[in-house]
């Protein structure tokens, strides 16, 4: 290797640089669970203080740090003195849309072995996840609260940026109730009520999540129903599916949309917030993410006329897609 030209037109040397992707997702991993942002102050500060902040071990810590100073997270303030990137405070605990508690979960532990059998996906047409730890995905969290715990709030950091871009770029349609539909903590219908006040919402997840958040939720026009929608969904006219049903086989969104159905009010509209691959396959980071539904939940990324032929097989008509500044868009589909 020593002998060929360092130059990106080098077949050879691009492909090991996709290849170790994994090098330098591990080291950003490595860097959100130690918490080393968090440990550097705002003025360049002596890897000793980061050290001792961190729980490293300081000379490997040197070689971390100067691993994340090449990929430009940090920068290299003297000998041994490290400062702030552009990007390292977003992995800082107390950034208003931190990205750390994401990346922990996201990139580690159990995802990550889950990613470490994505042959057993591949050969077998199963679900990676399950043939690592024996069950699916959500029931392995419901088996282990601690874990669940960590991805909720990686997932609460995601939302944030998602929903501040949702709401930038897509206007809902008039409606009476919402309902969020698997909304977690409910941030994402509290943010719409907030803009239509004479509306009421409701936030629908499992009944052990709702019991979680009722004390957080300060908006008298939200109520909290627990259940699974796969059995049945509150009464509305306006259902939010933020990251939902790409968890899920298109026979199981089938059924949720189903049971949607049978419980929307005449004329009522469904808003899908996701990322949509594109029609012919072109660069998108949806394929990536896609792969992590095949590896984590047996689910998938959709392109819009894949939610077309979903929406119309379960009593719903299309009729826009709305992309955001970020990799997700609002697929809306109306009632018939």
């Amino acid at each position: 290797m020593a002998g060929l030209p360092h130059t990106p037109a080098n077949p050879v040397e691009a492909l090991i640089g996709l290849a170790s992707g994994l090098w330098v997702s591990r080291a950003l991993w490595a860097a959100a669970r130690l918490g080393i942002a968090d440990a550097v102050d705002p003025e360049p500060t002596p890897l000793a203080a980061i050290a001792e902040r961190s729980g490293a071990h300081l000379g490997n810590l040197r070689r971390l740090m100067n691993a994340l100073v090449s990929i430009g997270l940090f920068r290299a303030e003297g000998e041994d003195r490290y400062g702030h990137g552009d990007l390292s405070p977003f992995l800082r605990s107390d950034h208003p849309i931190s990205q750390r508690a994401f990346i922990e979960s996201v990139f580690g532990g159990e995802h990550y072995a889950g990613w470490g059998a994505i042959e057993d996906s591949l050969r077998s047409g199963g679900t990676a996840f399950d043939s690592v730890f024996g069950q699916p995905v959500f029931d392995w969290y419901g088996a282990h609260p601690a874990e669940a715990r960590k991805f909720s709030r990686a997932m609460e950091g995601t939302t944030r940026v998602i929903e501040a871009a949702l709401l930038a770029t897509w206007t809902p349609p008039p409606f009476t109730v919402a309902v969020d539909v698997g909304g977690s903590r409910g941030t994402l219908v509290a943010s719409l009520l907030q803009r239509n006040p004479e509306s009421r919402g409701i936030l629908f997840d499992l009944p052990d999540i709702v019991d979680s958040v009722e004390d957080s939720i300060s908006d008298p026009r939200i109520d909290l129903v627990g259940g699974s929608f796969f059995d049945r969904v509150p009464e509305g006219d306006l259902y939010l599916l933020k990251m939902i049903l790409h968890d899920w086989t298109d026979e199981q969104s089938e059924a949720i949309l189903n049971n949607i159905h049978a419980a929307i009010r005449p004329g009522g509209h469904i808003a899908i917030i996701e990322t949509v691959l594109p029609e012919e396959v072109r660069p998108s980071t949806g394929y990536l993410m896609d792969l992590n539904m095949m590896v984590m939940t047996g689910g998938r990324e959709r392109t819009a006329s894949e939610f077309g032929s979903l929406l119309d097989r379960t009593g719903f008509r299309l009729e826009s897609v709305t992309p955001t500044p970020i990799p997700m868009s609002v697929v809306q589909a109306v009632a018939v």
